[in-house]
């Protein structure tokens, strides 16, 4: 499992204070050594100040699936109703970089919630 809370350590606000349960801040490690993994990304509210660090794991879930790795994304954000904003933003990105990903479900919903 890789994790990746740098983006609530990068805006200008800390999202964590009303959280119950504070994320580590630990350095991100960009490496897979199983045929799976799981990321969990620790995503800011602010869509703006995940952007960077969304790209970069763009590039390296390609490179990873291309090895034939599977790999899971999980998108978690302090303030919770972001999360799915934020989980759609990526998704959007992986495939605007062309990388074979199968179509979320949600994208079959006409009104997402």
């Amino acid at each position: 499992m890789l994790l990746d809370s740098r983006p609530i350590y990068s805006g200008d606000d800390n999202p964590q204070l009303a959280s119950e349960r504070r994320k580590p801040k630990v350095p991100v490690e960009f490496s897979v050594t199983a045929p799976f993994s799981l990321i969990c990304f620790i995503s800011h509210p602010t869509l703006s100040v995940n952007q960077a660090f969304m790209k970069e794991w763009v590039d390296h879930i390609h490179q990873w699936l291309q090895e034939g790795k599977e790999i899971y994304f999980f998108v978690h954000c302090p303030t919770e109703e972001r999360s799915p904003q934020n989980a759609r933003h990526f998704q959007q990105l992986l495939k605007e970089s062309k990388v074979p990903i199968p179509p979320l479900p949600w994208n079959l919903i006409e009104s997402p919630p």
